[in-house]
């Protein structure tokens, strides 16, 4: 394969991964490797899709050699992060996102939108697996830091406002949802545990409130409606 063949084959393939055309991709993207094992960019594809395919073990390895050719591939070692955490290896994943983290924040203080976005992401799923650890003050930190880079994402209010409320802090877990709610007035999610920390709080009249907008917002919101029918009766009872 000559330098022309190699470029039209790795657009051909970039072109198909970029389409969600894995299948067809896949072997594209092995052939380039095959040919040039030196384009960290085909390894990282080639990475994601394995783990798409529920194929851990191989996309870490792939990923791995991504970041062997450009250590400072951040792509590449947050998606091992994330493929090393749903495999259930915490402390490594912890260790990757952490290299991450470290690099972005050695960049430019001012990055692309797409970028803070992605960071944002990286410190909201280190702070899941902090919860899933219970290390509450660790995810909480995570959480703040997602926060700042993505302030208008009412999902990372809502899962700090978890984060408070499973470390028994109810007030602090009221006012993340009250800023999500700010945001987006009709958050279910954010309606749903509101109304929880009501009732939690013996407030029954605003649990009912709360859980009604939240069915309005979404009818079929099952946790909702078994909340507000719990709500119910024992508004009767009392």
């Amino acid at each position: 394969m000559d330098a022309r063949q190699l470029k039209q084959q790795i657009q051909q393939a970039t072109a198909l991964f970029q389409a969600g055309r894995y299948d067809e991709a896949e072997p594209l993207l092995a052939e380039v490797a095959k040919h040039t094992p030196l384009y960290a960019n085909i390894y990282n594809m080639l990475g994601f899709i394995y783990s798409q395919r529920n194929a851990p073990d191989k996309a870490v390895e792939v990923f791995r050699q991504a970041l062997s050719i450009n250590p400072g591939y951040t792509e590449a070692r947050l998606n091992l992060a994330i493929t090393l955490a749903d495999m259930g290896a915490y402390s490594d994943a912890l260790k990757e996102y952490e290299l991450a983290k470290e690099r972005e924040e050695a960049k430019a203080p001012i990055l692309p939108t797409h970028a803070q976005s992605r960071l944002a992401n990286a410190h909201a799923d280190l702070a899941k697996a902090y919860q899933e650890l219970g290390l509450h003050p660790q995810a909480v930190h995570e959480y703040e830091k997602a926060i700042a880079l993505a302030p208008r994402f009412p999902d990372l209010h809502c899962n700090l406002a978890r984060c408070f409320m499973e470390a028994g802090d109810g007030d602090r877990a009221r006012g993340a949802l009250e800023r999500a709610l700010e945001i987006h007035p009709a958050y279910v999610d954010a309606l749903v545990q509101l109304g929880l920390l009501h009732y939690q709080s013996r407030e029954m009249a605003q649990a009912v409130s709360t859980w009604e907008k939240a069915l309005a917002a979404d009818p079929a919101n099952v946790l909702a409606q078994i909340y507000l029918r719990m709500a119910r009766e024992g508004s009767a009872r009392g």
